[in-house]
């Protein structure tokens, strides 16, 4: 269409210049030492006009070479991007060997992108081929001498999913002198700690995980909570009850709030014998926010005064008429003060909401002291039952009708 166009304006003008020269086609004299040239304005025109083209044709021809570079250049590029773009589309649909076969053409080119070369690496480990891998990305560090920090954090992930801990410790130690702040490296290492179970290395991660805000402050509790809870278990690990309980207050106090954590505390306190303390934090914490897991501690607390520790728990009865875990801890109460009669109705009042394998224990128990064997018995048998069936289930609290703790934890 454009040489077309080209064409109708030549010819116009051609038309043009016929008509207006015919009736008078000049005159030009042209003159150089003792040389001149004569000719009409018309001829002339027609030889700068020939002149003109014969200098754009050979500029044309100067700049062939860097033309025909260019188009093998595009050329080379749109082959590079149609084998990356099939090496992609083979590594998601799980072709790993053809993928790292079309990405391996792929690096081979100096054009090629750095993420060529970062999903080679990790299209190598998913094969199982560190060697690969690691040449690959070499190669990248070589081409891309520029994106140091980049290809380190790509080595990291690849070495954390490989479960590769110690080398990816190594890396990501690297990478935290260098770049302290980056929130991918910190949160490549809040992995890696987690993995290894290293709560002390985490708990000093957690400040600049906060700052940096890697996480929301809902997932950054979590955590604390998470590392904290260790480091309860770890001080609880020997006997000395006052160590615990400095440990515990060193905590920060949002972490001291979580009810899941303070019945982890409030176990290990009756397990190393401190009844006071641990009664006093379950009766504050309960009369605070109702929680199953602290009303059930409360039912193994021995407490100093058992009268009294019954009458509070039936206090509570008057607002959590239908309370399961809290008619079972009434009913150890009651056993504790010999209230069969007590304890019988509610370990009956408990398994009619919600049936579990301790309350029939319990039950199974008490009838037997009660020589009832035949009821006894019958008790015994559907909490074997339902012990089979929450072991199946995973152990879910339905099953069991009760929040598990762990008194040796």
């Amino acid at each position: 269409m454009k040489w077309l166009l080209l064409a109708l304006v030549a010819l116009l003008a051609s038309v043009t210049v016929a008509l207006v020269a015919l009736p008078d086609p000049g005159y030009v004299l042209l003159g150089y030492g003792k040389y001149s040239v004569e000719t009409s304005l018309l001829v002339l025109l027609v030889v700068l006009g020939l002149a003109y083209l014969g200098i754009r044709l050979l500029a044309g021809l100067w700049h062939v070479p860097a033309r025909v570079q260019r188009w093998d250049h595009r050329r080379h590029d749109q082959r590079l991007q149609r084998l990356f773009d099939g090496a992609v589309i083979d590594l998601t649909e799980g072709r790993l060997e053809r993928a790292e076969r079309r990405l391996a053409r792929v690096v081979k080119s100096r054009q090629a992108p750095l993420l060529a070369y970062l999903t080679a690496a990790k299209t190598a480990a998913r094969s199982g081929a560190d060697e690969r891998r690691d040449t690959y990305l070499e190669l990248a560090r070589q081409r891309n001498p520029g994106a140091e920090t980049a290809i380190a954090i790509t080595q990291a992930e690849i070495l954390l999913s490989a479960a590769q801990l110690e080398q990816a410790q190594t890396v990501l130690t690297r990478l935290h002198r260098s770049v302290p702040r980056n929130p991918q490296v910190l949160r490549l290492l809040m992995q890696l700690y987690v993995q290894q179970q290293d709560w002390q290395s985490l708990r000093e991660l957690l400040p600049e995980l906060r700052r940096s805000q890697v996480l929301d402050e809902p997932q950054w509790q979590q955590l604390a909570v998470q590392v904290y809870r260790e480091q309860v278990l770890a001080l609880s690990s020997g006997t000395d009850v006052e160590t615990l309980k400095n440990g515990w207050k060193q905590l920060p106090p949002p972490v001291q709030q979580d009810e899941g954590l303070l019945a982890v505390y409030i176990e290990q306190l009756l397990r190393l014998g401190d009844y006071r303390q641990a009664g006093q934090l379950l009766e504050a914490r309960i009369r605070d926010g109702w929680n199953q897991r602290l009303v059930y501690l409360y039912g193994e607390l021995p407490a100093e005064d058992a009268a009294a520790q019954q009458a509070t728990a039936e206090r509570w009865l008057e607002q959590h008429r239908e309370d399961p875990v809290l008619l079972l801890s009434l009913a150890k109460i009651s056993l504790r003060n010999q209230l069969w009669g007590k304890a019988r109705s509610y370990l009956e009042a408990s398994i009619d909401l919600q049936p579990g394998a301790e309350a029939y224990r319990l039950l199974g128990s008490l009838l037997e002291q009660l020589n009832e064997p035949d009821q006894a018995a019958e008790c015994y048998r559907k909490g074997v039952e339902l012990s089979g069936a929450a072991g199946t289930d995973g152990g879910t609290t339905a099953a069991t009708n009760v929040v598990p703790i762990s008194r040796s934890a």
